[in-house]
């Protein structure tokens, strides 16, 4: 038995930004067997199975209708759109963009599960701090397709991807004994501004749009390094970046 996936992976033109508003060829947003990530996988599992359903039901929705595209830059309008219609995805009809997991939190609010915006770095985190879900680590849930649930949110185990499992497979165990997670090492780290006014943008290079203007002894809490090596953090206006040149930021220690 193949068991589908339902994911945002790139825009038109294989990227991760850039690119017009929508599903330009029906691969932005789509779905598709299972596979291993050379990451590897988390599961995070719904307690309840209607809650499960509707977040599976959520992301078929969003995988078939074309007004749902791909850009990072432009991940969160897609929960604008749809969050007049209660996150159905079904009923978006405004061109509009998302990532992973961002979609992602889209379907789980479909199910009426609201959180703080998200990537697949904090996403486990911030799901499991809802009360709502378990997570599975043990190798018959991450390393295989066979024990899988319909609504089972898979994300990579560091920063990567997230995808939303849409059917049961053969073996699929719904209430299995949650294999306790090792909880995270805290990061207790913030990106402090040294070097006077320095702008913090939706993406990590220059070319990235400016959220707002961040000044000497400003601290943000540190999330992650991007590709870049620029610093992405968490201010009022969501995930942003800035730049890591040493004679305008520093990571310390808090």
């Amino acid at each position: 038995m193949t068991v589908y996936i339902g994911n945002a992976v790139g825009n038109e033109n294989g990227e991760i930004s850039g690119g017009q508003p929508g599903d330009q060829t029906g691969r932005e947003v789509k779905v598709q067997p299972w596979y291993l990530n050379k990451k590897g996988w988390v599961i995070l599992r719904a307690k309840s199975a209607s809650t499960a359903k509707r977040i599976a039901d959520d992301m078929r929705m969003a995988c078939e209708n074309a007004n749902i595209g791909y850009s990072q830059p432009q991940r969160n309008t897609l929960y604008r759109a749809a969050s007049p219609y209660d996150f159905d995805c079904g009923k978006v009809e405004t061109k509009c963009e998302c990532d992973c997991s961002s979609l992602a939190r889209v379907c789980v609010a479909y199910a009426g599960i609201k959180t703080r915006d998200f990537n697949s770095a904090s996403g486990p985190a911030r799901l499991l701090a809802t009360g709502e879900f378990v997570e599975l680590t043990d190798e018959n849930h991450t390393t295989t397709s066979e024990f899988l649930c319909e609504g089972d949110i898979l994300c990579t185990k560091v920063k990567g991807h997230m995808a939303v499992c849409l059917n049961d497979g053969p073996k699929a165990d719904r209430d299995p004994e949650p294999v306790p997670p090792i909880p995270p090492e805290p990061t207790h780290k913030e990106v402090e501004v040294i070097g006077g006014s320095v702008n913090v943008r939706t993406s990590d290079s220059t070319k990235g749009r400016i959220l707002f203007t961040a000044h000497r002894g400003d601290r943000f809490p540190f999330v992650a390094v991007a590709p870049s090596g620029w610093y992405e953090i968490e201010t009022k206006k969501g995930t942003g970046y800035i730049t890591n040149l040493p004679k305008y930021t520093k990571l310390v220690e808090v």
